[in-house]
């Protein structure tokens, strides 16, 4: 196989995680959107943002230019916080939100260069105040655990692989 055409197929496969991501994120917020918070994180917003999780993502992959796997990564961050914090239900009110927070701490965490947060809360739609509230809630909520063995993130990665074919 060429080189080109490896390097297509892997940028395809890639797109597929992030579609898969995207996937996932969705059914979680369409079953928790039915359940009543029984608190409200910093995360929570009052009202249910107008841009789909995809789009989202997509905005968020076009501007950060950080590595795919960072995407995966925040995903594991994402399951961690449901797992250590019962209490925190992720939905639409919040999803945005967290996804923003878990993406700059596994860019921080993963990649050897990331801009400066102003630029992250321009990307997301929030103000710099609020990410860095954010950030900071997610690193208590994470208690500060950032790091993903190998095995684990693999898990994840062919995980969603095998979901986006569905």
């Amino acid at each position: 196989m060429s080189v080109v055409m490896e390097r297509g197929l892997e940028e395809f496969l890639e797109d597929n995680v992030i579609y898969a991501i995207a996937k996932v994120l969705e059914e979680i917020v369409k079953e928790t959107d039915i359940i009543e918070s029984p608190i409200q994180t910093v995360f929570h917003t009052n009202k249910k943002p107008q841009i789909s999780i995809y789009k989202y993502i997509e905005r968020i992959k076009m501007y950060s230019y950080c590595s795919n796997e960072c995407f995966v990564l925040a995903l594991i961050y994402i399951d961690r916080v449901q797992e250590r914090n019962q209490d925190v239900v992720i939905n639409s009110y919040c999803v945005h939100r967290f996804l923003l927070a878990c993406l700059l701490m596994s860019i921080k965490y993963n990649d050897d260069d990331y801009y400066k947060n102003d630029y992250y809360s321009r990307v997301g739609g929030i103000t710099l105040q609020e990410l860095n509230t954010l950030e900071q809630e997610l690193l208590t909520l994470l208690d500060y655990q950032l790091f993903v063995s190998q095995n684990q993130y693999y898990y994840y990665k062919e995980k969603l692989m095998k979901y986006a074919q569905l």
